[in-house]
């Protein structure tokens, strides 16, 4: 329960994460480009656009379901480049692999080290004390990685803000005045939700 409460309480901080993240990866890129400055600013402004986008589709109820699935492309979009970008600093800006190479003197250097080999070394250990007792278990870890990516942003972005919009709608199990619902259909955000899920 304690568990379900932090994910939760983190659920309504998420889009501020990643106006964060998006914004600040574009960022490091070049601390002296107009280019990059102005370039970090537009992405980070789509992504709140495209977040509106999503809190009021949200709340135009079933009508939200014909356009759900190309805002959560979008952000899905987002969440490659966002992958891209870290990928690129990790390599270009901390490392400067493309330069100089690593200086092991260095302590940033060797912190971003450290953390890249605990974050994939953790991820192959999984992969290896389970490799044995369950091969195909494993082998569709591998193979739906880029699913689970690409379907990020409807996850963390698109079905959180459909959520928020729609909390007391009956189809929860809340019970009150259908009244003050505006005339959404239930069944149908029910069976998107569902399906989407």
């Amino acid at each position: 329960m304690i568990l379900s409460l932090l994910s939760f309480a983190t659920s309504y901080f998420t889009p501020s994460l990643y106006f964060y993240v998006i914004y600040a990866t574009i960022a490091q890129i070049s601390t002296t480009s107009d280019a990059t400055s102005y370039s970090a600013r537009i992405l980070s402004l789509i992504f709140v656009l495209v977040y509106m986008v999503a809190i009021a589709g949200g709340l135009s109820g079933s009508v939200w379901t014909k356009h759900a699935e190309a805002v959560s492309i979008v952000f899905s979009f987002i969440t490659f480049a966002m992958l891209g970008l870290v990928t690129y600093n990790i390599v270009a800006v901390y490392l400067d692999l493309t330069a100089k190479g690593i200086n092991f003197q260095s302590f940033n250097q060797v912190s971003v080290l450290v953390m890249c080999a605990i974050n994939i070394g953790g991820y192959f250990l999984i992969i290896l004390l389970h490799i044995f007792t369950h091969p195909k278990l494993v082998w569709r870890l591998f193979i739906d990685t880029f699913s689970y990516w690409f379907y990020q942003g409807a996850y963390s972005q698109t079905m959180v803000a459909h959520a928020f919009c729609n909390v007391d709608d009956v189809s929860w199990g809340t019970k009150g005045s259908t009244s003050q619902h505006g005339g959404k259909q239930y069944e149908s955000d029910k069976v998107f939700f569902v399906s989407a899920w």
